[in-house]
């Protein structure tokens, strides 16, 4: 049966892409200054617009690659932008049109890896009872002569973008949502949706992360964005994670092109300890402990036999001694980082309807200043004040089980109340069999 939309596909300008993404939500992927990025870093980015009666309805960003030296393979990381997003015909239509495109630039496959939430789950991981699942638009994207792939196994896979991510929800919405893509305009104009205070957030966190927050976030943790000139503060935090949990850190010049491109839309963000500071919260809290620990010994002279005057030395010492212990720590640690000293970092890619943590770190060995907890909530309270719907914490691992590799990062954002969400997976058209085939021999051998 032939299609019933009919449209003129053909590649546009970055001005042209930035024109049209104006006003509507896209992945990071498909942000118009991810164009930029990928030069930057010396990938081949093109732009496909799909015309209908001479107006621009869809357009995607896809990354062509070098493959076997002749030919090229074509990479689009999430969907297409468009009003309707998810309209069948349209999909339909924008592919028939981009396949000779591409078959022209020399491509052997186009791999799809999608956005679309695959099936609803919870902040356990498990799959919601009556929720949405998508499978009918893995079968649409077969449809279109995409191959669906195997839901590729759990774990984080860094040849891939993320399967499974966790999400803070800043909103409220009387009806479910469908885990489809949808435009910043619709969901502002859908009934039922109501934007959270930071004050409800807040409560959605479990009761260690508050404490954590309030502990940290006192006059000595300075928080605050990075400048290009100090994104190699970002990179060492990150290289510190990494050494701690064995996994590949990107390099220096990854962080500044993210930067360089994305401008105002790419934050990072830093915790630091003010030694300075510091130092004086210590000296008044050993004051005020040292006057308690004189007024307690006092009370115990005027009655040595009182078992609960006792109780209250032994209490005011207790408090004492590892304040004692951290201002006789701070020397060391003023010697070894300096008088301010970064704790935790993160990169943060901005987009219409949220705010995607990408990467971060932090010294492990500082854990106790709470440093990335403190960038965290700075960062979703201004996700919340600019009307972002979702904070998106972006990777886990996609095992939810104590014993299971990754679960320590899945469990520390849960702890901000985020829920798990569930990508429908990679996809791949062929565009030439034969060349396709030769190809993946020779990745066999």
């Amino acid at each position: 049966m032939q299609n019933k939309t009919v449209l003129d596909v053909h590649p546009i300008t970055k001005e042209e892409y930035a024109a049209f993404a104006a006003g509507k939500d896209y992945n990071m992927y498909q942000h118009p200054r991810y164009i930029d990025f990928m030069e930057e870093r010396g990938y081949q980015p093109r732009i496909y617009g799909g015309f209908e009666n001479g107006r621009l309805v869809i357009a995607m960003i896809v990354r062509i690659d070098p493959l076997m030296k002749l030919f090229k393979s074509a990479r689009a990381l999430r969907e297409w932008i468009s009003d309707t997003p998810a309209d069948p015909e349209l999909i339909k239509a924008f592919i028939h049109g981009l396949v000779p495109l591409l078959k022209q630039e020399g491509a052997v496959w186009l791999k799809l890896e999608s956005g679309v939430e695959y099936q609803q789950r919870d902040a356990e991981g498990d799959i919601v009872p009556d929720g949405f699942n998508n499978e009918s638009y893995r079968q649409l994207l077969a449809q279109t002569g995409f191959h669906p792939e195997e839901l590729w196994t759990n774990g984080l896979d860094m040849t891939r973008q993320s399967r499974w991510v966790s999400v803070l929800d800043l909103v409220e919405r009387e009806t479910p949502e469908d885990g489809m893509m949808h435009t910043s305009e619709f969901m502002k104009n859908q009934s039922g949706i109501r934007h959270k205070s930071v004050g409800e957030v807040f409560k959605g966190f479990t009761m260690k992360i508050p404490r954590h927050i309030r502990e940290g976030m006192q006059d000595f943790i300075v928080v605050r964005e990075l400048e290009m000139d100090e994104m190699e503060i970002m990179h060492k935090l990150e290289e510190a994670s990494a050494e701690v949990h064995e996994f590949q850190a990107p390099d220096l010049a990854t962080y500044q092109a993210w930067k360089k491109a994305f401008g105002d839309d790419c934050i990072v963000m830093a915790s630091f300890l003010d030694t300075s500071r510091y130092r004086d919260y210590l000296n008044r809290e050993l004051s005020k402990g040292q006057a308690d620990l004189e007024q307690a010994q006092a009370e115990l002279a005027e009655a040595p036999g009182s078992k609960k005057r006792k109780n209250k030395v032994n209490s005011v010492l207790e408090h004492l001694r590892p304040v004692e212990k951290r201002a006789r720590e701070l020397d060391d640690l003023v010697r070894e980082y300096g008088e301010m000293i970064p704790l935790a970092g993160g990169l943060f890619v901005i987009t219409p309807a949220e705010t995607i943590y990408l990467f971060g770190g932090s010294i492990r060995s500082l854990s106790q200043f709470f440093g990335p907890q403190a960038v965290q909530f700075e960062m979703i309270r201004r996700s919340i004040e600019r009307g972002a719907l979702r904070y998106n914490f972006w990777g886990i691992s996609g095992k939810f089980k104590p014993d299971e590799e990754g679960y320590g990062v899945y469990k520390y954002k849960k702890e901000f109340g985020a829920h798990v969400v569930e990508y429908a997976g990679e996809f791949t058209m062929i565009l030439r069999p034969a060349v396709a085939r030769l190809s993946r021999l020779n990745e066999r051998k």
